[in-house]
């Protein structure tokens, strides 16, 4: 029983070894070490370099590597996790596999590689004992390489189960696919092209074909797809084609196969679809889809596509939908061979281009096919319209094969006629064609107003390609007649063309060719073979009948001859008194010559022209141009005589087909507007034809002193260089083009250097010099000269490498300096500016012409600017100053003693301050600015003073007090504020021209006769809110009213015109009218709404001193001012003639008085004078004499008639007549100082008078 015992013993040690050694090899590292040492003995050319983790609990292998003779494998990384929980169950479960930095290469197959074997019996069903379940799967990073075929990708992840006979691919993601696939090798080409030349053989072969038989497709799994998704693929290849992405959505079971989501995303199109198949008998099918376009020019564009049915009978409905819009729907068996189908296409709107405005539109377009490849019917219909060509409607029938199509009938109907035609072509064995058009009241009028006419005709055209590789082209028959702009319209005859060999040997014979239109008409005959005989003959004694706007006659012929290897062309072509409208005339035209173009062209060419002009821009003498010689050696002149250029040019040269043109300028003449220019020396000038470039050799052109010149040799290509020289370039030339007040002075002197390439950004190099000059303009010849001069203006520019740099200085003479330096960077892109400008102690003194009316103008200005970033919104720092400013003058309102304007410039905003010093008063302006947004920048200025006087003689003297803001933005300026006016005087004798406005019904006309708009345009919108406080001292005094003014005015704009709010007081005033001095007793103007529409109410009455019985009397004005409403009142009531007799004579129509007769006399002559005073001022003016008036003067037996004026400024004459006594009295009042004058009077009584003027409150 020992030995018993110890063998249960050994063989239980043995099992637990056993079991510890199994346990150790799957679940510690040291299984996976002896694993490896294996497969290393076993596969040499493996090699690992480190692992980790354990067989069952999953392990790491890094530094993979495999390498033998065929191929090579690299990895990064292999994981592998086994779930062991699933062992039990049993299943197979793998927790994890991936692979990372992969590289595999296998550039060709294996030696003695198996053939492919006969296919057996199909497998039905594949069913695992066990489930499989893969929970994660990730391969990173993967390069392959398979017989040339490269793909390689960044990330790949997914997961998938099966069960039974179910696979199930759980949500996979696949990112960064480039796939390159191998070229074909040249014998796999060659022998692909023979076996598509044999297909369409066999296609375009009568032969019965077979038909189609499909497959029974079973499945032995079926698959589940949750979602595949695929993203940024490339295929790399002369056309890459990339997939942004790729959507998959599907299971398949058996024969049935559902896709229930298909989304594809490329830089062309997007396609989402859905169907279902079965994989048996005709494949039934249904499929959804539809794309949004995104390739041009159909961007935009939708199509919807659905289908039905099987593939023995498929049934289509394709719909198109944006700019163009079709439908297509029909039937097609794509598994019989000669494909029948029933085809449909109709569409409400096609054009050409696919933009707003297309070129060609057609709608209502119905095409039917029907058929099948051995032989369809077909039927079309549309109307097209488009810009170059009339409306068009089509209706056409044919029928069809691979090898030929017959249009039995074709009918357009356009113009106001009709086509009609039909046309057959062959191509099985070679191309052929044949067809009829007849057409017949086509009126091109219709669409060409200028071509109104009838035409009907008919033509027959027949052709082919030859066997050989030519072609010939038949036109038996041209036959058009008609009328075209009033005059009976032929074209006639026949023409046939070919090259039957295809080398060239071209034959064109014509029995004759006729052409006319009215009188005039153009024929021809012959023919062109080895030898040429042609001959072509114009008579067009009347250019007019032909062409409306053109005029003369034009007689010649044109004749070929020779031969075809040395042909040559006589031409004699002769025009008079021709002329096109009124804008180009010429009155005669010669053209003649010989010219052989081959094999070495050769001619003897002269054109010339006399006595033309260009409308009242040009004028020709004569023109002459002569062309003689060879290839070789040939010459051209050119002379010119007219206006405003003249030339004379002379030029020798030779042609090289292979190399290009060269050649001298000999002699070259040209006299201009700036005087004549002369070549100084002949110049080399060539062509080549392999550079495509044009090469000059240096030269000038000289005028006097100046010249202009190119100092190195240019060579004028897709790159090249170019450097000039301008010397002594005097302004003078510049005089003709200028006023004759202007008056300019100096020189221009410069070099420039220049040079461009393809590869490279311009370069150039310029300087600019203006020595001593000045400019000069006199206005007016009783008035100093505006006149500015320069002692120096320099100008430097430097652009390479897409960098400009430019300095510049005007040295002003007697004045301060301009200065500055700028650099502008990416010139072709976004420019970046980095400039300075400076202006030293520059004075305004010259300026003072300008300013006439102010007898002392003066000022300085310094400014020291900085601008910096975007060259269309620079920053800008710096100062700009305006001092010692002085302005004064005799005529103007507002005399400045001393000024200061201040800006100072802060990046994208500026602040301004000025100070402006009169002799009542300053003036503040602050402000500020801001352009940080150039769509929203903002400007804003404040405007304040406190009495300060105002003149505008004679009429206008006030104290003004103004407390305004003005602000500007985008589309939008605001004024708001108040303008105090507390003391004012304002005389107005008579309405100055700017108040007489023109007539509403008045129009202004263009030159070309229509209307010209004369609104003011503003390019924003104005808003007002400015009070206008007025009193307590304003007075007037105009017409008659002597009075003061005092009140409150709110202007108010809101886009439109301004309208004003308030009221005006008329205060402690007199109105003289009816030849009396009447008593303002209550005054009002009250405005509500536009400033011309106030409303009125003013009581005016006899002075109270100056009328009998205690009775006021007057005059009531009321109402708009456009239609006011005058009446006669008094107090007691009494009759109208009555209360006028009170206004007008101070006493009762029943007065006994003797005076009575003599006032109411007094008062007619004074409502006489009053009206009469504007035509008087006015004849007092044509006599040299100002402010001439008759008035009336004194009461009673003293009243005069008088009449008085100013012989001279400050002096007075006046003379008086007694209206009841026939005594003059002349009096002379001269003004020594302001309000201080003395007068002469001598009458019955003489007296000599020194007054004085004053006023108090």
């Amino acid at each position: 029983m020992i030995w018993l015992k110890r063998l249960t013993i050994g063989l239980l040690t043995f099992v637990l070894l056993l079991t510890l050694a199994l346990w150790a090899l799957l679940y510690t590292h040291a299984g996976v070490s002896i694993a490896l040492w294996g497969a290393q003995k076993a596969v040499p050319a493996l090699s690992v370099q480190s692992s980790t983790g354990a067989l069952l609990k999953g392990f790491t292998l890094s530094g993979v590597r495999y390498k033998d003779d065929l191929l090579e494998l690299n990895s990064d990384s292999l994981t592998l996790a086994i779930n062991d929980d699933c062992l039990p169950i049993p299943a197979l479960c793998v927790r994890e596999l991936s692979l990372s930095g992969l590289t595999f290469s296998m550039p060709d197959l294996p030696p003695g590689a198996p053939e492919e074997e006969e296919p057996g019996e199909p497998l039905t069903e594949i069913v695992l004992p066990v489930p499989v379940r893969l929970d994660r799967l990730t391969l990173n990073d993967i390069d392959l390489n398979i017989l040339g075929n490269k793909v390689r990708w960044q990330r790949f992840s997914s997961a998938a189960q099966m069960q039974g006979s179910h696979l199930t691919l759980k949500p996979t993601d696949w990112e960064g696919i480039v796939l390159n696939l191998a070229p074909p090798a040249e014998k796999e080409i060659q022998k692909q092209t023979e076996e598509q030349a044999e297909d369409v053989a066999e296609a375009y072969s009568q032969e019965k074909r077979e038909r189609i038989v499909l497959p029974e497709v079973v499945l032995p799994l079926k698959v589940t797809v949750e979602r595949f998704t695929v993203q940024d693929f490339l295929l790399e290849s002369a056309t890459p084609q990339k997939v942004n992405q790729l959507e998959l959505i599907a299971e398949a079971e058996k024969s049935t196969v559902t896709l229930t989501r298909l989304f594809v995303d490329v830089p062309q199109a997007t396609l989402d679809a859905e169907g279902k198949v079965e994989l048996s008998g005709e494949y039934p099918l249904t499929l959804r889809a539809k794309s949004d376009i995104a390739l041009e020019p159909v961007q935009g564009h939708h199509i919807n596509l659905s289908a039905s049915g099987s593939l023995q009978q498929l049934v289509l409905d394709v719909a198109l939908s944006g700019k163009l819009d079709a439908k297509v729907t029909g039937k097609l068996s794509p598994l019989d061979a000669d494909l029948p189908f029933d085809l449909k296409v109709v569409s409400s709107h096609l054009q050409w281009p696919l933009d707003d405005k297309p070129d060609f539109v057609a709608k209502e377009t119905a095409i039917n096919a029907k058929g099948n490849l051995d032989r369809f019917t077909f039927d079309a219909v549309t109307k097209a319209d488009g810009e170059p060509m009339p409306a068009v409607d089509v209706s056409l029938k044919g029928t069809g094969s691979l090898a030929d199509v017959v249009l039995e009938s074709l009918t357009v109907n356009s113009l106001g006629g009709q086509v009609t035609g039909n046309a057959q072509a062959s191509w099985a064995k070679t191309v052929s064609w044949q067809g009829n058009l007849a057409f017949s009241d086509i009126q091109p009028g219709l669409e060409w107003p200028e071509a109104e006419g009838t035409l009907s005709g008919k033509l027959s055209t027949s052709g082919g390609l030859t066997a050989t590789g030519g072609w010939f082209v038949k036109l038996p028959e041209l036959n058009v007649d008609g009328e075209v702009i009033g005059q009976p319209f032929t074209l006639a005859g026949q023409l046939d063309a070919q090259d039957v060999s295809g080398k060239g040997d071209l034959e064109l014979v014509t029995q004759g060719l006729v052409l006319k239109h009215g009188p005039n008409g153009l024929n021809a005959k012959g023919s062109l073979k080895q030898t040429w005989d042609l001959s072509a003959l114009v008579n067009a004694p009347d250019l007019a009948q032909s062409v409306p706007g053109l005029r003369g006659r034009v007689n010649g012929d044109l004749r070929l001859s020779g031969t075809l290897a040395e042909p040559t062309i006589d031409m004699n072509l002769v025009g008079q008194a021709l002329g096109w409208q009124d804008l180009a005339q010429l009155k005669s035209l010669n053209l003649t010559g010989r010219v052989t173009p081959l094999p070495a062209l050769t001619a003897d060419i002269t054109l010339s022209a006399r006595e033309g002009s260009y409308q009242d821009a040009a004028t020709l003498e004569a023109l002459d141009i002569t062309f003689q010689g060879t290839e070789a050696q040939h010459t051209l002149r050119v002379d010119l005589s007219g206006e405003p250029v003249s030339t004379a040019l002379a030029l020798q040269g030779s042609l090289d087909r292979q190399q290009g043109w060269q050649g001298m300028l000999q002699r070259g003449n040209l006299e201009t507007p700036v005087g004549p220019w002369r070549l100084n020396q002949p110049t080399a000038l060539a062509y080549s034809l392999s550079k495509q470039s044009v090469s000059v050799a240096p030269h000038c052109w000289q005028q006097q002193d100046a010249s202009v010149c190119l100092t190195q040799p240019l060579d004028a290509g897709a790159s090249g260089q170019v450097s000039l020289a301008i010397n002594k370039l005097g302004f003078s030339i510049l005089q003709p083009f200028l006023p004759p007040e202007i008056k300019l002075d100096g020189e221009a002197n410069a070099t420039v250097n220049a040079g461009w390439s393809p590869q490279q950004a311009p370069v150039l190099q310029a300087q600019v010099t203006l020595p001593a000059g000045g400019f000069r303009q006199q206005s007016a010849a009783d008035q100093p000269p505006l006149a500015l001069g320069w002692d120096k203006i320099t100008l430097n520019a430097d652009m390479r490498n897409d960098v400009l740099t430019a300095d510049w200085l005007v040295a002003v003479k007697d004045n301060g300096d301009l200065s500055g330096n700028a650099r502008i960077t990416q010139l072709s892109g976004e420019q970046q500016i980095d400039a300075k400008v400076k202006l030293d102690t520059f004075r305004l003194d010259f300026l003072q012409p300008l300013v006439a009316d102010y007898d002392i103008f003066k000022g300085r200005v310094d400014t020291d600017l900085h601008l910096t970033g975007p060259i269309m919104q620079p920053q800008v720092n710096g100062v700009f100053k305006v001092t010692e400013l002085k302005a004064i003058g005799r005529k103007v309102p507002l005399d400045l003693e001393r000024g200061e304007i201040v800006a100072t410039f802060s990046g994208y905003s500026a602040i301004l301050r000025g100070k402006l010093d009169t002799p009542d008063g300053r003036l503040v302006l602050q402000g500020d600015a801001n352009w940080a947004d150039m769509a929203n920048w903002s400007t804003n200025l404040k405007v304040n003073g406190r009495e300060l006087e105002v003149n505008v003689p004679p009429m206008i003297a006030m104290k003004v007090s103004p407390n305004l803001k003005i602000s500007a933005a985008p589309q939008v300026a605001e004024i708001s504020g108040t303008v105090s006016i507390p003391w004012g005087r304002i005389t107005v004798d008579r309405l100055p021209e700017s108040a007489v406005q023109v007539s509403d019904d008045e129009i202004l006309l263009s030159d070309d006769l229509k209307p010209v708009d004369t609104g003011n345009k503003v390019p924003f919108a104005i808003k007002t809110n400015v009070m206008v406080k007025i009193g307590p001292d304003v007075r007037l005094s105009a017409f008659g009213l002597d009075a003061g003014l005092s009140g409150n005015l709110k202007v108010n704009q809101q886009d439109k015109a301004p309208l004003v709010y308030g009221e005006i007081r008329v205060d402690d005033g007199t109105y003289r009218a009816f030849g009396q001095e009447l008593v303002i007793r209550k005054g009002q103007i009250t405005f509500n709404g536009p400033a011309d529409q106030p409303y009125l109410s003013v009581e005016a009455i006899r002075n109270p001193n100056n009328i009998e019985d205690d009775v006021t009397a007057g005059i009531r004005v009321t109402g708009p001012a456009d239609e006011p409403k005058v009446d006669i009142f008094s107090d007691p009531a009494m009759p109208q003639q009555n209360a006028l007799s009170y206004v007008l004579r101070g006493r009762d129509l029943d007065s006994e008085s003797p005076e009575g007769g003599g006032a109411m006399t007094t008062a007619l002559i004074s409502m006489g004078l009053s009206r009469s005073s504007q035509l008087v001022g006015n004849v007092g003016e044509a006599f040299g004499i100002q402010d001439l008036a008759l008035d009336t003067a004194g009461a009673g037996d003293d009243s005069q008639v008088t009449i008085s004026g100013y012989v001279y400024p400050g002096l007075q004459v006046k003379y008086g007549v007694g209206i009841f006594s026939p005594i003059g009295e002349f009096t002379v009042r001269y003004k020594l100082l302001q309000d201080l004058y003395i007068e002469a009077v001598s009458g019955l009584d003489s007296a000599v008078d020194l007054l004085y003027q004053f006023e108090f409150n």
